[in-house]
């Protein structure tokens, strides 16, 4: 007998237990009994429902709101590797099949343009001894192109004997149709360093 008086609940413990048992009796039956979206605005209170209540996409979004200022500014990132000696530029230009220079990245002019698919390019400085690359663009030429040959002009080792402005600040470009003959076409050459 004293084993059951020691488990003898108290009566707050009776009414607490009492409580639970018919609010899970309740939820149950609403689950239960009330068929689905029986629920309307009419039955729902005014601003007791949160965003949380709602399923992402329930509910269309508003006008987006003015933007807020800029925050201050971060601090400045690490200082970037050293870059090589001496540095190095590039002088580029779109030239157009005409000779006429397209675009550019300043100095460059057209010395001369001898015969078909020739060009002759001055660059203001030495090109010996420095990459020259040239390839195919489309200023205004949609004309099919096989390729493109360039070097320095002035003669020597890496250059060739130019009809007119001899000289190593000059580059000879020279354009090809699609059968392998010169002919007038659009490119782009740089020169590099």
């Amino acid at each position: 007998m004293s084993v059951l008086k020691r488990f003898r609940p108290s009566p707050a413990m009776v009414i607490a237990c009492l409580a639970l048992l018919l609010a899970l009796g309740g939820t149950g039956y609403a689950a239960i009994k009330l068929p689905r979206n029986s629920v309307t605005t009419v039955q729902v209170k005014d601003f007791s429902l949160l965003a949380r209540d709602f399923k992402r996409g329930q509910i269309p979004r508003g006008p987006v709101g003015p933007a807020g200022p800029a925050g201050p500014a971060g601090p400045a990132g690490p200082a970037g590797p050293a870059g090589g000696a001496g540095g190095s530029t590039v002088k580029w230009a779109l030239v157009r099949a005409d000779g006429g220079i397209a675009a550019q990245s300043g100095g460059i002019t057209l010395a001369a343009k001898p015969s078909s698919g020739t060009y002759i390019l001055s660059f203001g400085s030495a090109v010996t001894g420095k990459p020259i690359l040239a390839s195919g663009g489309y200023a205004a030429d949609a004309g099919d192109q096989r390729g493109e040959t360039t070097g320095p002009c002035g003669g020597g080792a890496e250059g060739r004997t130019c009809p007119s402005s001899d000289n190593t600040s000059s580059v000879f470009v020279q354009t090809r149709n699609s059968t392998g003959v010169p002919d007038d076409h659009a490119f782009y050459v740089a020169v590099i360093g």
